[in-house]
């Protein structure tokens, strides 16, 4: 059967009105959600994926910054994260887990932590400091000038170098051998390269820790604005936790906290319950309108 050109042109103007019936929808579908903190588009990674809603919801002008970077887990083991937070900062507890572990510990690897109090970074580093019997200048990778603080000819030193307003310390062992402090200071160098900044656009510092029998660890202190420091603390390799560094992104920040008058939660949620409503009587009127044009 034939439709003639009215008809058409009758059909015509219903599917115009119908796609704009269908994009209001849209728009209306997506305000909704308009409320919850909006993530960074180039966040992908989990587990921090996973946590990084909750993070902003439970955090108040802080500053948000995750990494999109993890090194692979030992074997067949998945990263697990421990979020705590408190008002405007918070603490992210990374541990390894077995491929069928659910719930307990799991092996720790490191911590990052927003917003912390106190960035002098760890009491030894100013122990050997104030305690050394010696300080030399060292020529370090990429012509570095740095300084090494001697205590005994046998006792861990540890050598320190600055670069722009970035500054760095390692303590090991003496020696030029593999896993002496004058190594591990040369591969630092190395994976941070020639501009000697840890991360080009915030100050900070770099310890890098292999004493008696403890793990080596690296410990990352870097200023995000005029009065935020992070702290990224990880253990064995310090070139991942450059790595973790350097893919941090930023989230956004939390909300900022509502004032309370006794009855503002009370309050806040007759709003929402309030505003909530006019959508759903907003979007009846829309289904209806779509109706009578079909």
């Amino acid at each position: 059967m034939k439709r003639g050109p009215i008809a058409l042109s009758r059909l015509s103007w219903k599917l115009v009105i119908s796609s704009i019936i269908f994009t209001v929808l849209l728009i209306i579908s997506a305000s909704d959600c308009s409320s919850n903190p909006t993530l960074n588009s180039s966040f992908k990674i989990a587990p921090f994926k996973l946590i990084s809603g909750k993070l902003l919801l439970e955090t108040s002008n802080c500053p948000v910054y995750l990494p999109s970077y993890l090194p692979p887990p030992y074997q067949e083991n998945k990263w697990h994260l421990n979020l705590e937070t408190s008002k405007n900062k918070f603490t992210i507890e990374i541990e390894q887990w077995t491929p069928d572990q659910r719930i307990g510990t799991g092996t720790y690897a490191g911590t990052l932590s927003g917003n912390i109090e106190n960035p002098l970074g760890p009491p030894i580093v100013e122990q050997f400091i104030n305690e050394n019997k010696e300080v030399k200048t060292i020529t370090l990778p990429n012509g570095i000038e740095g300084k090494e603080y001697i205590m005994d000819l046998d006792a861990f030193r540890i050598i320190s170098w600055k670069m722009g307003y970035w500054s760095y310390f390692v303590a090991a062992r003496p020696g030029q051998q593999e896993g002496s402090t004058r190594n591990y200071a040369s591969e630092i160098i190395k994976t941070i390269g020639v501009d000697g900044l840890a991360l080009s656009d915030f100050p900070g510092k770099l310890y890098f820790l292999y004493i008696g029998a403890n793990h080596p660890t690296t410990e990352i202190y870097w200023k995000v604005n005029d009065s935020v420091w992070y702290q990224l603390i990880w253990r064995n390799d310090p070139n991942n936790a450059i790595k973790i560094l350097r893919s941090m992104n930023y989230l956004g920040v939390g909300p900022s906290p509502k004032k309370d008058n006794g009855m503002a939660s009370n309050n806040n949620k007759d709003v929402e319950w309030a505003e909530a409503k006019k959508k759903c009587r907003l979007n009846e009127e829309i289904v209806k309108m779509a109706k009578k044009w079909d």
